[in-house]
C-alpha cells in the first residue's frame, strides 16, 4: 500500500499541475480601428470606430487634443464587438489620442489607446498616463490564488469523503475541507470588490464604495461569482450529511466548481462556444475531483493505514477516468489559447507558461524521490518513512501554490489567441502632393524588417501609372542616414518592397515616383514605428 500511495500522490500533484494552465483567463483585444493606429489623416474624420476580438461593455472613452485636453465621448452606437461614434469636437491639425476602457466577455476590463494625426505629425503629443495600483493588482493576484487553491480543496475534498473514504473520516480532515471552503468563500467576496475596482480603475482605497460592489457582481464574473459561492455551500452541507445526502451534496458542489469557472472567462468565450464552455466545465469538475483528494489522502497514511489502503484502491480505479477528462479538456483549451508554439517565448503569456513549468520539473524530482526513496522504507515499515513521505508531500503542496501564484499573472497577460486576433500591427500613412497622392502601409509596424506597400493616386484620385518608385527610409534623429530601394509593382496596381528599420522612432518616408522619363515626383512625410 505505501508503494502505491506515494507513485499516486506524487503524480497526483504534479498532473494536476501540468493542466493547470487550460483556466487561465484572458482579455479582449482591439483588432481594428478607423482611424488606424498612427494613421495621418488630410481631413478630421466624420466618425470613427474601434472594432474588438469579441463583444465589450464600455466604460469609458474620450479624446485627448495636442494640449492635452481631454474631451468624454457619450453618444456611441455599438453592435457587441464594434464601437462606432463622432469626435465631441472639432479636430484641428496635429496629433489627437483616442483612450478607451472596456470590459471584456470574460468580465476583465482592459484599456488603451491610439494616436492619428490630422495634417502633418506634429513634434509632440500629450503623454497618456495608464493608472496603475500595485495593491490593487498584488491583492486581485494573491485573491485569485487562494480563492481557487480553496475551491478545488474543499469541494474536491468533501467528494473524496463521500464517495472514495471506506471509513468515517478523521475530523481533522473533515475540519480541513470545512475551513477551506469557509476560507474560499471570504476570497469570493473579497475578489467581487476587487474586480468593482478594476473596472471602474479605482485605487485599493476605493474597496468600500457601494458602486464598487455593485460593478463587481454585474455581468460575468458576478455569475461566476455566484456558483462558486453555491459550490462553497454545498460542500458544507456535504460535509455534515453522510450517505446518500452527502453524495448528492458533493457531487453538486464540483459540478459547480466547472459551471463557475464556464460562467466567465476567455477561454469559455470562445469560438465554437460549446466545445470551449464544455471543456472548462470538464477541466473545473475533474481538478476538483484530483487535487481534492490529494490532502485526505495523505493524511490517512499517517492516522488510519488500514482505511487508507481501501480508500487508495477505489481511487486507484476511479482516477483514469479523472486523468483522461484532464487531458482531452486541458488539450482543446490549450489549442484555443496558446495558437502556436512559438508562442512559448515570443509572448509575455509564454515565458510565463516556461516559468510554470519549471516549477513543474522541480515538483516531478520531488515526487521521483518519493517514489524512489521513500516509498520503498514506508512499504518495509521503516518508522520515519511515512513522516518522511508526509514533509515530502506537504513541500510538494508548497510547490503547487507557487505555481498558481505563477499562473496567477495570466490574469493580467492575454494569450497568444487573444493577440493573434489584435491584428492591426500596420502603420498606414498618406502623402500627397498636387501633383501625386499615395496610401502607404508599413507591415509591421514595428522596429526589423518591413513590408511596404504603396498605392499610387493623381491629385483626383484616379489610378496613377508610374514608371518606378523608389522608397527611401531615413532616420536622421538617431543618426541612420537614407536607404533606398526600388518598389516592384504587382498585378493588382500596388508596389511593394522589402525595407528595414532597425531602431524604434519617427523615420522619414520618401517616395521618388517617376512618371515618365522626363517627370518624377518626390513626396515624402514622417511615419512612427514601435
Amino acid at each position: 500500500m505505501g508503494r502505491a500511495c506515494g507513485r499516486w500522490l506524487a503524480w497526483g500533484m504534479a498532473l494536476a499541475v501540468l493542466v493547470l494552465p487550460s483556466l487561465a483567463l484572458a482579455h479582449a483585444s482591439l483588432v481594428a480601428s478607423d482611424p488606424a493606429a498612427e494613421a495621418v489623416l488630410t481631413a478630421a474624420p466624420a466618425t470613427m470606430t474601434l472594432t474588438f476580438n469579441e463583444p465589450v461593455t464600455l466604460l469609458a472613452l474620450q479624446l485627448i487634443d495636442a494640449k492635452g485636453r481631454a474631451s468624454p465621448i457619450t453618444e456611441i452606437a455599438g453592435d457587441g464587438d464594434r464601437l462606432s461614434f463622432a469626435p465631441p469636437m472639432p479636430l484641428g491639425a496635429g496629433g489627437h489620442v483616442l483612450s478607451w476602457r472596456v470590459v471584456s466577455a470574460d468580465g476583465h476590463p482592459v484599456g488603451g489607446s491610439l494616436t492619428f494625426w490630422i495634417g502633418a505629425p506634429g513634434a509632440s503629443l500629450p503623454a497618456i498616463v495608464v493608472p496603475d495600483d500595485p495593491a490593487r493588482r498584488t491583492a486581485i493576484w494573491a485573491t485569485r490564488i487562494v480563492g481557487e487553491l480553496m475551491l478545488l480543496a474543499a469541494t474536491g475534498g468533501a467528494f473524496f469523503l463521500a464517495w472514495i473514504a471506506t471509513a468515517a473520516a478523521a475530523p481533522v480532515v473533515v475540519a480541513g475541507c470545512a475551513a477551506a471552503a469557509i476560507a474560499g468563500l471570504g476570497a469570493l467576496a473579497l475578489s467581487v470588490g476587487l474586480q468593482g475596482l478594476d473596472i471602474l480603475d479605482l485605487p485599493f482605497a476605493r474597496l468600500g464604495a457601494a458602486a464598487v460592489w455593485r460593478e463587481g457582481a454585474s455581468g460575468s464574473f458576478g455569475r461566476s461569482a455566484t456558483l462558486a459561492a453555491v459550490a462553497f455551500g454545498l460542500t458544507l452541507l456535504a460535509l455534515l450529511g453522510r450517505g446518500a445526502p452527502a453524495r448528492l451534496l458533493s457531487l453538486g458542489a464540483v459540478l459547480g466548481v466547472g459551471a463557475a469557472l464556464a460562467a466567465s472567462g476567455h477561454a469559455a468565450t470562445a469560438e465554437p462556444r460549446w466545445l470551449a464552455a464544455s471543456a472548462v466545465l470538464i477541466h473545473g469538475v475533474s481538478l476538483a475531483l484530483w487535487i481534492g483528494a490529494l490532502v485526505p489522502l495523505a493524511v490517512a497514511i499517517g492516522t488510519d493505514r488500514a482505511a487508507a489502503d481501501a480508500a487508495l484502491r477505489r481511487f486507484s480505479r476511479a482516477i483514469p477516468v479523472a486523468i483522461a477528462a484532464l487531458l482531452i479538456s486541458g488539450v482543446v483549451l490549450g489549442a484555443l489559447q496558446l495558437g502556436r508554439v512559438a508562442a512559448l517565448w515570443t509572448s509575455d503569456y509564454g515565458r510565463i507558461l516556461i516559468a510554470k513549468l519549471a516549477l513543474v520539473v522541480l515538483l516531478l524530482l520531488i515526487a521521483l524521490w518519493n517514489r524512489q526513496r521513500l516509498t520503498p522504507l514506508l512499504a518495509a515499515g521503516a518508522p520515519r518513512a511515512a513522516q518522511a513521505l508526509r514533509r515530502t508531500i506537504a513541500a510538494e503542496l508548497v510547490l503547487v501554490i507557487a505555481i498558481l501564484g505563477v499562473v496567477g499573472l495570466w490574469r493580467f497577460t492575454p494569450p497568444p489567441r487573444a493577440a493573434a486576433v489584435a491584428v492591426d500591427d500596420s502603420v498606414f500613412a498618406h502623402l500627397h502632393t498636387e501633383r501625386a497622392m499615395a496610401n502607404v502601409t508599413l507591415t509591421p509596424g514595428h522596429a526589423g524588417p518591413i513590408d511596404i506597400a504603396v498605392a499610387l493616386q493623381t491629385a483626383d484620385e484616379a489610378p496613377l501609372a508610374a514608371q518606378a518608385l523608389t522608397v527611401t527610409l531615413a532616420n536622421p534623429a538617431a543618426g541612420i542616414e537614407p536607404a533606398s530601394a526600388e518598389a516592384q509593382r504587382q498585378p493588382d496596381g500596388q508596389w511593394r518592397v522589402r525595407m528595414s528599420a532597425p531602431l524604434p522612432g519617427r523615420w522619414m518616408l520618401k517616395l521618388g515616383i517617376l512618371i515618365s522619363d522626363f517627370d518624377k515626383v518626390s513626396i515624402e512625410a514622417s511615419v512612427v514605428i514601435r
